[in-house]
């Protein structure tokens, strides 16, 4: 049986995005505080009216959770991001070679002695191909890598190291093609695939560890 309390539910998607970036321990008292308020508001006026309410109150919390979570240590968030923007740029290469190779399944398309032009096109492909494949794996890796270092601020690491890797390079573009030329959108592709798989590392991280973390009961 449905009940009227069964319905009144806030958005999941602003749930899951509070609980990405709240500390363990305060996971309860936040979302708790939120859904009570939410359906007092849904109660007197209207669930259009407290779903909208609930968005920008998660905006607000997810803002100052950032905030606060790299100024409680804004030096070990600022090492974690050197340290994963180092392995981004001097590992990506061996990265993307080893993945290459591995889709070539250790062959070299010249020791085909009728090595076509189709043949060619194919390794181009895979060449491409394995170049996005190195960098997805690698970011995820890395957003992983941050995201360990940084306990109960998983997020707030990976979110502040896609921001370092994708935001130069957009405004960079912008600029030179501003100056010298018309804009490609695919050049974007890669930066903002890398930051989003970043994400998703520190994302993993964090899931895992709030599964595992112990919580609070309110008396």
């Amino acid at each position: 049986m449905v009940t009227k309390s069964s319905l009144i539910q806030p958005p999941r998607l602003a749930v899951w995005l509070v609980n990405l970036f709240t500390p363990y321990k305060q996971s309860d008292s936040i979302l708790g505080d939120l859904i009570e308020e939410f359906s007092d508001l849904a109660s007197k006026s209207g669930m259009a009216f407290a779903r909208r309410w609930y968005w920008r109150q998660s905006v607000r919390t997810v803002a100052h959770l950032i905030g606060s979570g790299f100024l409680g240590g804004p030096w070990q968030i600022a090492g974690v991001v050197v340290l994963g923007f180092s392995l981004y740029f001097f590992c990506g290469g061996r990265l993307e070679e080893a993945v290459v190779a591995f889709l070539n399944f250790g062959r070299h398309p010249h020791d085909n002695p009728y090595y076509t032009w189709s043949q060619a096109q194919a390794r181009i492909r895979l060449i491409v191909y394995g170049d996005l494949v190195g960098h997805l794996l690698l970011s995820l890796f890395i957003g992983c890598i941050v995201a360990v270092a940084v306990k109960g601020r998983e997020m707030v690491a990976a979110i502040t190291l896609a921001f370092v890797l994708w935001v130069p390079p957009m405004a960079f573009f912008l600029v030179w093609s501003a100056r010298h030329g018309p804009f490609y959108p695919l050049q974007m592709i890669i930066p903002l695939s890398d930051s989003i798989m970043i994400l998703f590392g520190g994302g993993i991280v964090r899931k895992i560890r709030s599964v595992a973390a112990p919580r609070t009961t309110p008396v």
